[in-house]
C-alpha cells in the first residue's frame, strides 16, 4: 500500500476519533438522551472494516478513561462490538435499505445493553452516568417496576435513541455519497473535520437569578425632633437587662444593640438574643464596615466578626490583639481596621486573610475612634487625651485647654469634632501631620459628651444628661428627652429616619416622626384635663376643670389676660365662635359667657333669665338667635337677653341636655342624657326620637350634619346611629367600636371618631353603604400618648388640624396627614424551615428545595420601626391564587404543604393601603428540585422512544409475513400484466384483421379510436374512461369479419338483402365482444354505433339518452371518419362539409351535446385527419399499452 494511501488512512481514523470524542463532550455539555461517541465508530467500521472501527471506537473510550475516570476505559468492549456488528453487516448489504439500517441498529442496542448493564452495576450502582437514562430508571422504579428491568431500560432507552441516530446518520452519508459521484473522499473527510470542529465549539450559558426591591424617594422635611413620639425599651419591654452599650444598623435594616448581657437582634418586631455564640456574650462596642459586616466587640472574647448574622471570624489575643476587651472600632481608607481595646491600639487586615497587622504601643485604652476619607485616624484614649495617626503611626497629640479631658471624636466635612468631658466640643482641621484648632461649640446644659453621631447635615451629640443637635450654621439645640436623660452613650439614625438612642442605664430609647403635636402649657396638675378647645383670634383657647388657659399660636408662648382671670377656677364645658366673631364659653357653675371682640363681656345665668348655671353647649341658629343647652334645659338668647326658655315644664321629660343641632328647615334636635333626641319646632317640643325609632342608646352625645348625603350621624353611648334625611334612623352597626365621644369629617370623604381606643379612621361612605369597613387605629402606638377626654368638644380649623381635649392637655393632628410619613421599608426572607430544617437565606441567591420535601414554611419579615404598621401582602408566584393581605402585626410564617416541583417567586410586598398599589416589594426565587422524569418532556420522551422501540418491533415481527404477502401480490400482477399483454395483443391482432379484411377502411378504427377519445376529454372522461373508450372505438366494426367479402369489399352499391346482412355486422361485433371481460363494456361500441338519437338506427332502435354514452360518441366518430374517407362508392367529402353536416344531423343522427363538443374540436380533428403520422401512428397507441403492462 502506497504511503499517500497510508497518509490518507491515519487521518481518516484519527477524524473519526475526533468526532467520537467531540459527540461525547457535546452531548454530555448538552445533557442529551444519547452519547454520540460511536458516530466515528461506525464510519471506520463501514469505510476500513470491522476491526479499524473497533480501534476507533476503543480509542476514545481509552482517552477519555485516561482524562476523567478509568472506569470509562471498561467500556471500550462495547465500542468494540458496536464496530464489529455494524462492519459485518455493511458487508451484508444491511445499510442497502431502511429496514436493514434499523436491523443493525436494533442489535446494536441489544449487544450495548447485554454488555453496559454490568458494568453499570459494578461502578455505578445500576445507573447510567446519564440524567436521561437515570431519570428513566427512577420513574420506572417510582411506578413499582423491578429495579433490574428499570436500570435496564434506563441503559435500552440510551442505547436505542444513540444507535438509531448515529447508524442512520450513516445510512444518509452513504446514500448521499454514492448519490453524488463528484464528490472525492478528501471532500468527505474535509465535511467530517468541519462537523467535528463545530461540535468542539460548544460553550454553555449561565442566567443570573436577582432579587429586587424597589424604594421610593421621600422629599426630606424640616424636623423638630421635640415633636417626635419616645419609646423607652428597657428591662420590661425588650432588654433584660435594661441597658445598652452601644447600636448599629446593618445593610439590610436590621439594628443590633449591644449590652452587658449579649448581643440583641431587632428587626421593629422582636428583640432575640444571640445567644448561639461563646464569643459574644458581653458586648462593649459594635460596628459596621463598609462591606455590611458586623463587627462586635466584646468585654472579654475579642472581636466576633458576623457576616448574613453568623460569625464568620473571631479575633483575640490567641491571634494577636492587644487585649480580648475591646473598647471601640473603625475602618481607615485604606482598608484596614483599629481596634481599640483595654490595653493598646491594634490595627487589623483582612487582606490575605485576617490578621493583625501592628499594634500601636503609644494608645492605650482607647475609648472613642474615627476617620476620614484621606487615611486620618483620630483616637480618644481613657486619659482624655486626643491622637492623631497617619500610615499607622501617632503624628500629634492633644489635650483640651481647660481642665477638662477629650472624651469622643467625629470627622465631619473636612473637621475633626472633639467632645470634652464637660459641655464643650473642640472642631480642628487637618494641617498635614498636625491639627489645627478651628473654634469650639458649647453645648447648653449638657455635661460629659460621650459620643458624636453625623446625620446629613446634622451632628448629633449625646451626653451623661440628655442629647443635642448641631445643623449648619446654626446654634446648638437641645432635644427633650423627658424620662431618657441619664448615660446616654450612643446613637443612630436608621434607615427610616428614627433616632435610637443607648443608656448603660435605662436601655433604648425611640424617637420618630408622629402625626400627632401635643400643645405645650405651663399647667399645674388638675389643670390638665382638657374639656374644650378653640381658636379665637391667633390665639389657642384651651378649657379645663380649673379654668381657661391660653396659648399664642404663632410663638406658643402661654398669655394671661382678664379672660384668664374672669375664668379662673371654672369648669369650662364648650367654646363657640359666632358669626358676630364673638366667643362664647360654657361652663360650670358660672353659665355661659359672651366674650365680645371689643372686650366686652356678658354673663348669661340664672341671675338673669337663663334656667341653669350648668351650660354644656350653645349653637348659633340661622336666624342668629343663641342657643344654650344645659342641665335644666334649652335657652334662646339674643340680643343680650334671654328670649326663651325651654325646661321641664314645656314637655322635656329629660331637661338635661348633652348636645343641639338645627336642620335645614330650622327644626332643632336636642340630644338628652337618657332620654333620646328631644325635637323642638318653632320653640315648643314637637318629637322625640329614641329606641323605638332606630336608636341604640337615648344617651345623646354628639350629633354631627352629613353636608353630603343629607341625615345626621348621632354618637350614642354604645354605637353610631344615622338619620337618614327622611327621619328614619339606623345603627350603623359595621363600625367597629362602640365608646365613641365625636365625629369629624374631612374634605376626603374620611370620617373621624374619638373614643376610649384611640382614634378611628374609616371612609364615610363604606360606612353609610354597611359594607365592612376597613378601618385605622389612631392610639398610643401610632403617637397618641394622652388619653381624649370623654365627650370634650374639639376644634377644626380652616386648615383641617383637629385639635383634641386629653387627659393630659391638647393634641393636635392633620385630617388629610393621618398616615405617618414613613414611606421606605426594608424586608427580607431571613430563612426557611424545610420539613422542621431551618435553613438560611441568601439574598439574590434562590432557595433550592429538594424533591422530597413536604412543608415549606417561610419566615417574611418587614423591618419597620416607625409607628405606622402598614397593610403588607405575601404571595408565592406560580402556587398562590392571589396575594393575602394583612396588616403587618398579623403577619407571620406562611406554610406551603406538598408543593409541586417548579420555579416560584415569592413576593413580599409594602402596600399602600389595603388592596391598593405596591409601595416596596421584594421578591426571592424558590426552586423546588424536580427531577427529570417530573417534566412533561420527559414523559413525551419515554413514550416515544417506547413507541418507536414497539413500531420497530412491529414492524420486524410482521415483515416476514408482510414480504410473503408482498411476493405473492407481485406474482399474482404480473399474471395479471400478462393477462392483460395477452389482451390488448389480442385486440391489436383483431383491429389488424378487421382493417386487412376491409380494403375501404384501413386504419379506420385508429381514426375512430382518436377522435372517439378527443370528445370523451372534453366530456371530462379520467385517463381510464378513456383508455376503455378507446379500446370499444377500436374494436366498433369487429362484427364486419362476420361479413362476406364480396359484400365488404362490393364497389357497387349493396342491395337490399347484401344491405341487410352488412347491418349484421352490430349484432356479431355485440356476440363476439359479449365474453371480453378484460375491458368493461367494450361490446357498447359494436353494439350501438349505427344507432340514431331519434331512434331511426340500427338494430335496436334505441333513442337519446337510452344509447350509452360509448356508443353515441363512436357512432358520431365513426360517421365523420367514414364521410371524410374515400370509399369505393364515392370520394371523401371535406372536412367543412362533414361538419355541416353534423351540425345539420344534431338531434336527429347525433346527441346535439356531443355534436356540439365534436364541432368545438374542430382544428384538432382537422389537423389529426391532415396528418395521421403525427397524431396516430398505425396502432403505435395500441402497442404503448401493451408496453405499459409488462
Amino acid at each position: 500500500m502506497s504511503e499517500k494511501k497510508w497518509y490518507k488512512i491515519s487521518l481518516f481514523v484519527g477524524i473519526c476519533v475526533l468526532i467520537n470524542y467531540a459527540g461525547k463532550i457535546f452531548a454530555q455539555n448538552l445533557q442529551l438522551p444519547l452519547f454520540l461517541d460511536s458516530f466515528g465508530t461506525v464510519v471506520a467500521a463501514y469505510v476500513l472494516g470491522p476491526l479499524c472501527g473497533a480501534m476507533v471506537g476503543m480509542t476514545v473510550n481509552i482517552i477519555y478513561g485516561i482524562l476523567y475516570s478509568w472506569t470509562y476505559i471498561f467500556y471500550a468492549v462495547v465500542s468494540a462490538i458496536v464496530a464489529v456488528t455494524v462492519g459485518i453487516c455493511a458487508r451484508k448489504g444491511y445499510l442497502k435499505n431502511l429496514f436493514g439500517t434499523l436491523s443493525i441498529s436494533f442489535l446494536t442496542t441489544i449487544l450495548s445493553v447485554v454488555l453496559s448493564v454490568p458494568f453499570n452495576y459494578m461502578y455505578f450502582d445500576g445507573y447510567t452516568n446519564n440524567k436521561w437514562g437515570d431519570g428513566v430508571i427512577n420513574a420506572l422504579e417510582r411506578m413499582g417496576f423491578n429495579p433490574i428491568i428499570s436500570h435496564c431500560a434506563g441503559e435500552f432507552y440510551l442505547d436505542f435513541l444513540d444507535k438509531v441516530i448515529t447508524i442512520v446518520l450513516l445510512f444518509l452519508l452513504i446514500r448521499f455519497y454514492k448519490s453524488r459521484k463528484k464528490v472525492q473522499k478528501n471532500a468527505v473527510i474535509g465535511i467530517l473535520l468541519c462537523l467535528t470542529l463545530g461540535a468542539s465549539l460548544f460553550q454553555g450559558m449561565g442566567a443570573a437569578v436577582s432579587v429586587h426591591a424597589k424604594e421610593k424617594k421621600e422629599v426630606q422635611e424640616e424636623n423638630n425632633y421635640n415633636t417626635y413620639l419616645q419609646t423607652i425599651y428597657g428591662r420590661e419591654n425588650g432588654i433584660p437587662g435594661g441597658c445598652a452599650n452601644d447600636i448599629v444598623q446593618t445593610n439590610d435594616g436590621v439594628l443590633w444593640i449591644g449590652t452587658y448581657g449579649g448581643l440583641y437582634r431587632y428587626n421593629g418586631s422582636e428583640f432575640r438574643w444571640v445567644d448561639e455564640y461563646e464569643s459574644v456574650k458581653t458586648v462593649n462596642c459594635l460596628y459596621t464596615d463598609e462591606e455590611g459586616r458586623l463587627w462586635v466587640g466584646t468585654n472579654d472574647s475579642g472581636v466576633s466578626i458576623f457576616i448574613n448574622e453568623s460569625i464568620a471570624n473571631v479575633v483575640s489575643e490567641k491571634e494577636g490583639l492587644s487585649s480580648d476587651s475591646v473598647r471601640c472600632i473603625t475602618q481607615s481608607s485604606d482598608g484596614e481596621y483599629y481596634v481599640g481595646t483595654s490595653s493598646e491600639l491594634s490595627v487589623v487586615t483582612l487582606s490575605g486573610g485576617l490578621s493583625v497587622k501592628r499594634t500601636i504601643s503609644e494608645v492605650t485604652y482607647a475609648e472613642s475612634i474615627d476617620a476620614d476619607k484621606n487615611g486620618n485616624v483620630a483616637v480618644v484614649a481613657d486619659e482624655g487625651k486626643l491622637f492623631l495617626i497617619q500610615g499607622g503611626k501617632v503624628t500629634a497629640s492633644y489635650q483640651p485647654l481647660d481642665e477638662s479631658a477629650y472624651v469622643c471624636c467625629l470627622f465631619q466635612d473636612e473637621l475633626l469634632y472633639v467632645g470634652t468631658s464637660e459641655n464643650q466640643i473642640d472642631v480642628y482641621s487637618v494641617q498635614g501631620e498636625t491639627l489645627e484648632y478651628q473654634k469650639s461649640i458649647t453645648c447648653g446644659e449638657l455635661s460629659n459628651i460621650n459620643s458624636l453621631y453625623p446625620y446629613e447635615d446634622t451632628i448629633f451629640v449625646c451626653a451623661d444628661n440628655g442629647v443635642g443637635y448641631i445643623e449648619k450654621k446654626k446654634e446648638f439645640q437641645a432635644v427633650e428627652m423627658k424620662q431618657f436623660n441619664s448615660s446616654i452613650d450612643h446613637m443612630l439614625v436608621d434607615y427610616q429616619g428614627n433616632l435610637w438612642f443607648t443608656s448603660s442605664r435605662l436601655g433604648v430609647l425611640r424617637m420618630c416622626k408622629s402625626i400627632f403635636r401635643d400643645i405645650h402649657y405651663e399647667a399645674a396638675e388638675d389643670e390638665k384635663i382638657v374639656n374644650a378647645v378653640t381658636e379665637w383670634q391667633g390665639q389657642l383657647y384651651i378649657g379645663t376643670d380649673k379654668g381657661l388657659k391660653i396659648v399664642d399660636t404663632k410663638t406658643g408662648a402661654g398669655v394671661m389676660n382678664e379672660w384668664t382671670e374672669l375664668l379662673s377656677d371654672a369648669r369650662i364645658r364648650s367654646f363657640m365662635v359666632d358669626r358676630k366673631g364673638n366667643l362664647w364659653a360654657c361652663t360650670t357653675g358660672k353659665g355661659a359667657i359672651e366674650i365680645e371682640k371689643n372686650g366686652q363681656y356678658t354673663i348669661y345665668n340664672s341671675e338673669n333669665g337663663v334656667s341653669s348655671d350648668k351650660i354644656r353647649t350653645t349653637i348659633e341658629l340661622k336666624n342668629g338667635d343663641i342657643l344654650a343647652a344645659g342641665d335644666a334645659g334649652l335657652t334662646y338668647i339674643k340680643g343680650g337677653k334671654v328670649l326663651q326658655n325651654i325646661g321641664e315644664k314645656d314637655g322635656l321629660l329629660n331637661p338635661k341636655m348633652l348636645c343641639t343641632l338645627e336642620l335645614e328647615d330650622g327644626t332643632i334636635l336636642a340630644g338628652t342624657d337618657g332620654n333620646g333626641i328631644e325635637v323642638i319646632k318653632d320653640g315648643k317640643v314637637s318629637a322625640k326620637y329614641g329606641k323605638a325609632e332606630g336608636l341604640s342608646s337615648e344617651v345623646i352625645l354628639r350629633m354631627v350634619a352629613d353636608e353630603d348625603g343629607g341625615g345626621v350621624f348621632i354618637v350614642t353611648s354604645n354605637s353610631i346611629c344615622y338619620m337618614e334625611s327622611d327621619r328614619s334612623i339606623r345603627i350603623l352597626d359595621n363600625f367597629p367600636y362602640f365608646n365613641n365621644y365625636d365625629l369629624v369629617g374631612n374634605k376626603n370623604g374620611m370620617l373621624f371618631v374619638p373614643g376610649s381606643a384611640g382614634i378611628y379612621v374609616v371612609d364615610k361612605k363604606d360606612l353609610l353603604d354597611g359594607k365592612e369597613v376597613e378601618y385605622q387605629l389612631l392610639n398610643s402606638k401610632s403617637g397618641l400618648e394622652n388619653a381624649l377626654t370623654p365627650n370634650a368638644w374639639n376644634y377644626v380649623d380652616q386648615d383641617e388640624n383637629l385639635y383634641f381635649s386629653t387627659d393630659n392637655g391638647v393634641t393636635c393632628m392633620n385630617l388629610n396627614h393621618y398616615n405617618a410619613s414613613t414611606r421606605s421599608y426594608r424586608m427580607q426572607m431571613k430563612s426557611v424551615e424545610i420539613d422542621g430544617v431551618r435553613h438560611s437565606v441568601k439574598r439574590g441567591e434562590p432557595l433550592y428545595v429538594e424533591r422530597g420535601a413536604e412543608t415549606i414554611e417561610i419566615f417574611p419579615e418587614i423591618i419597620n420601626y416607625s409607628v405606622y404598621k402598614p397593610y403588607v401582602s405575601v404571595y408565592l408566584e406560580g402556587y398562590d391564587k392571589a396575594p393575602k393581605v394583612m396588616q403587618q402585626g398579623e403577619l407571620s410564617s406562611v406554610i406551603y404543604t406538598n408543593l409541586p416541583v417548579g420555579s416560584y417567586t415569592f413576593h413580599l410586598a409594602v402596600l399602600d393601603s389595603k388592596d391598593q398599589s405596591v409601595q416596596v416589594e421584594s421578591t426571592y426565587q424558590i426552586i423546588k428540585k424536580a427531577e427529570i422524569y417530573d417534566n412533561w418532556w420527559f414523559m413525551l420522551y419515554m413514550v416515544a422512544v417506547f413507541a418507536i422501540a414497539v413500531t420497530y418491533l412491529t414492524w420486524l415481527v410482521f415483515h416476514t409475513q408482510v414480504q410473503r404477502t408482498l411476493n405473492i401480490q407481485k406474482r399474482e400482477l404480473e399474471l395479471v400484466k400478462k393477462q392483460l399483454e395477452m389482451g390488448n395483443e389480442t385486440v391489436l391482432t383483431i383491429a389488424r384483421t378487421v382493417d386487412a379484411k376491409d380494403i375501404n377502411t384501413s386504419q379506420h378504427s385508429a381514426r375512430v379510436a382518436e377522435y372517439s377519445v378527443m370528445i370523451g376529454k372534453e366530456l371530462g372522461f379520467d385517463e381510464q374512461k378513456c383508455s376503455e373508450l378507446k379500446r370499444a372505438a377500436l374494436l366498433h366494426d369487429i362484427g364486419k369479419i362476420g361479413i362476406p367479402d364480396r359484400i365488404l369489399n362490393k364497389p357497387e352499391r349493396l342491395t337490399d338483402e347484401e344491405y341487410k346482412e352488412m347491418k349484421s355486422h352490430v349484432v356479431k361485433g355485440g356476440e363476439i365482444l359479449k365474453s371480453f371481460t378484460l375491458i368493461d363494456n367494450i361490446e357498447e361500441g359494436a353494439l350501438y354505433h349505427h344507432e340514431r338519437y331519434d331512434g331511426k338506427g340500427y338494430v335496436h332502435g334505441l333513442k337519446g339518452e337510452e344509447i350509452p354514452i360509448s356508443g353515441r360518441i363512436i357512432a358520431l366518430a365513426d360517421t365523420y371518419d367514414a364521410m371524410t374517407s374515400t370509399r369505393s362508392y364515392r370520394k371523401a367529402l371535406s372536412h367543412e362539409t362533414a361538419m355541416e353536416e353534423i351540425k345539420r344531423c344534431a338531434g336527429t343522427q347525433f346527441d346535439p351535446v356531443l355534436a356540439d363538443l365534436f364541432i368545438s374540436c374542430s382544428d384538432e380533428i382537422r389537423a389529426a385527419k391532415d396528418d395521421p403520422d403525427t397524431y396516430y401512428p398505425k396502432y403505435s397507441y395500441l402497442q404503448k399499452m401493451i408496453y405499459e403492462t409488462r
